[in-house]
């Protein structure tokens, strides 16, 4: 294919050498054949049979390849061949008139005297026919404006042949242009294609004109067919089905040839050098190439083409799309997708159009949403939704579904290095569809971001992420494509100035990012750092740890194994901050919703207790205080409400706090509800929801039902 050339063409092959499908073989014994049957002077009409787009016109181009070119015996006569193609007509006159008058000029063009004469009585022909046409319909002015003659002699010579003292009938003129072909040294092969994009008019007047109209001496004519549409187009001609449709072609056609059998090997070969030509269009492939083609033509025989034409269809719908994409989708899933759209355009519309809830997003997690069609919310059944529907009215696509929509793909499956993104994840399927990337996270934008990360260039990092943002792309699709950064670039790569540069820039700025978002980076951060046991990690590790608030630190320190020997040093670190942090009005304890509380006193208690306790003490100032520093101990189910602080509760916060001294200070601030609680017939609520006055009254019947089994109270 020419380089400036970037469409493949849909043009049949004209030379044995362009044959891709083997077609050559059987045609050479087709034109032998009909070179042999120089000799013989009969009318013979060759019909070669083939679906739309299987190759009957190059099958037709390689019969006529040098078909003049043999070695003649005697009696053998010349061959001349005569191309006509009844596609470009507006209707079935001016088809038929024009057969006639173009195949005249044929032979006009040939300079002996005896072939120019066929031409003057194919012309005579044609007029005299359209001299009929004219006669039984509108007539026209025998002498200019008199009166109206229907006379097809009177009309011919009006139409400029003058045939005065001869006798004139559509047989006599048939028989003088016998008579002439018998006086010259050629053998006319008649070319027609296209006859199966006709309407069924059409079609038919170009049989008759086969049979009944031009079946002279030393004429062939070879005529490319699909036998189903052509017989569907006349059957009602001569009866009322299919079978009445072929049984006239039958009474046509002398010698039917079929297509040869495209060989699976043969398709796929054809596939593969058109593929190979699409891609070396597509540039900004050329480092991934060759794995595209392999990958795509792997799967041919999943495709299931139905002709070679259809291959081109798939394969010039594929570099128009993927031309747009370019790196910003799969391109391989690109070449699926618009393969679908020209084999059933009907579940294309289907996908095409499947509004998807992207309403979930994974807390604390590089998970994301994928498109399966299960969408039916809370059936664990498989398939439903969408999904069912869509096997149920394309049964014979369920693999494609499979394919490129699975369903046994979770979220978490997908590698976190999916920096190729698939047509299934909800973060890229819209572009398969809309072509552009506005409002989206661009794929591009995200390989210059890993250039940058690789040249420490963090101000074309900040731009970048600026540019999601002010472009309107939701924050956890931007947090998302950070966290498959921070899982793929590799130590070499940069990693660790870039997880400096997120701590720095991200961590604690406002207005960016909210604070789940940031816990999400930092998790995945240590997450990595945690799992890389091929370098050692303890100093970038303790480089970001003191970048971070005494909160975020705790998330960074929890996902890391107890078996890192730093891990210490990171506790301590939490005592560290938290000592620093937390005074009379921030209280550690303030916002029980907070997952950190708890984990911060622990630390805090163990890396110091007497400042610990000296600080939990300094805080019980009054029941207000108490009350907060209970509620960070029942669980806070469902992310909606605390329950009760039941016996695992009670037993955490003696771990962490004198229980002894808060019941002392309970009793002090409200002795009437210290008195109240009977742990005898105290009875726990039956709501779910528990208020923070019924959380302290459950912290007095544990203290005092302990008390009264012997159990220690005291804070360990």
């Amino acid at each position: 294919m020419s380089n400036n050339i970037h469409f493949l063409d849909d043009n049949a092959i004209s030379k044995p050498e362009q044959d891709l499908f083997n077609f050559k073989f059987y045609a050479d014994k087709v034109q032998k054949l009909i070179q042999l049957n120089s000799s013989n002077p009969d009318p013979i009409t060759i019909g070669i049979y083939g679906k739309w787009g299987e190759g009957k016109t190059s099958f037709l181009n390689l019969i006529e390849n040098k078909i003049d070119h043999f070695e003649k015996k005697e009696g053998d006569k010349e061959y001349l061949i005569f191309h006509f193609n009844p596609w470009r007509y507006s209707n079935e006159d001016e088809m038929i008139f024009d057969f006639f008058d173009s195949l005249a000029k044929r032979f006009y063009v040939e300079k002996t005297t005896n072939t120019q004469k066929v031409g003057k009585e194919l012309r005579k022909y044609g007029r005299y026919l359209k001299a009929i046409k004219i006669s039984s319909s509108i007539g026209i002015p025998s002498k200019f404006g008199t009166k109206i003659t229907f006379d097809p002699g009177l009309i011919l010579e009006k139409l400029g042949e003058d045939l005065e003292g001869q006798e004139i009938t559509l047989e006599i003129l048939k028989d003088k242009i016998n008579a002439r072909l018998v006086e010259v040294n050629f053998k006319v092969v008649v070319f027609i294609d296209d006859l199966d994009r006709l309407d069924k008019e059409e079609i038919y007047t170009i049989l008759k004109l086969i049979k009944l109209n031009a079946n002279f001496k030393n004429f062939i004519f070879i005529v490319n067919i699909d036998g189903d549409h052509v017989a569907k187009a006349i059957k009602n001609r001569y009866g009322t089905n299919i079978i009445d449709g072929y049984q006239f072609l039958e009474k046509i056609i002398n010698i039917p040839i079929h297509l040869p059998r495209i060989e699976k090997e043969d398709l796929q070969y054809f596939f593969d050098v058109k593929l190979r030509s699409v891609i070396d269009k597509l540039t900004f492939l050329q480092d991934i190439k060759d794995d595209t083609l392999n990958d795509i033509s792997l799967a041919f025989s999943e495709a299931n083409f139905d002709s070679p034409r259809e291959i081109i269809k798939v394969l010039n719908s594929f570099l128009i799309s993927a031309f747009a994409l370019e790196k910003e989708a799969n391109i391989v899933d690109v070449y699926w997708i618009e393969w679908l759209k020209i084999k059933n355009i009907k579940l294309y519309n289907c996908i095409k159009n499947y509004k998807y809830d992207n309403s979930f997003m994974p807390i604390f997690s590089n998970q994301y949403p994928t498109i399966n069609f299960n969408d039916e919310f809370g059936i664990t059944n498989y398939p439903n939704g969408t999904r069912k529907k869509l096997i149920d009215d394309f049964k014979d696509y369920e693999w494609f579904l499979d394919k490129m929509f699975p369903s046994n793909i979770r979220p978490q499956d997908i590698p976190s290095d999916n920096l190729i993104p698939h047509i299934n994840l909800q973060d890229h399927f819209e572009k398969y569809f809309s072509y552009h990337t506005l409002r989206k996270i661009s794929n591009i934008k995200i390989e210059k971001i890993k250039n940058f990360i690789k040249e420490d260039k963090t101000d074309g990092i900040a731009d970048i992420i600026l540019d999601f943002i002010n472009n309107g792309i939701e924050e956890h699709k931007i947090i998302y494509k950070i966290e498959s950064l921070i899982t793929s670039v590799g130590v070499d790569e940069g990693r660790n100035s870039f997880y400096i540069f997120l701590f720095e820039k991200y961590m604690h700025s406002s207005g960016i990012f909210n604070d789940g978002n940031k816990i999400r980076l930092i998790e995945s951060i240590s997450n990595v750092l945690d799992k890389d046991v091929e370098n050692n990690n303890e100093s970038i590790s303790l480089e970001l740890a003191n970048k971070l608030n005494v909160n975020q630190l705790c998330h960074f320190t929890r996902k890391f194994d107890n078996s890192k020997s730093y891990k210490k040093d990171l506790e301590k670190l939490i005592a560290a901050k938290a000592q620093s942090t937390f005074n009379l009005e921030n209280l550690v304890y303030k916002d029980p919703l907070n997952p950190t509380n708890r984990m911060i006193m622990q630390h805090w208690k163990l890396a110091d207790k007497d400042a610990y306790d000296n600080y939990m003490e300094s805080t019980l100032l009054d029941e207000k205080n108490i009350r907060l520093l209970i509620r960070n101990f029942p669980t806070y189910w469902n992310s909606s409400f605390f329950g009760p602080l039941d016996a695992s509760n009670y037993d955490y916060l003696k771990n962490l706090a004198n229980v002894e001294l808060i019941y002392k200070k309970i009793n002090e601030f409200n002795p009437d509800l210290v008195n109240q609680i009977n742990p005898q017939n105290y009875n726990f609520p039956d709501i779910e929801s528990n208020t923070e006055e019924q959380n302290l009254e459950q912290f007095i019947y544990w203290h005092k039902k302990n008390k009264e089994s012997g159990t220690k109270t005291g804070a360990l």
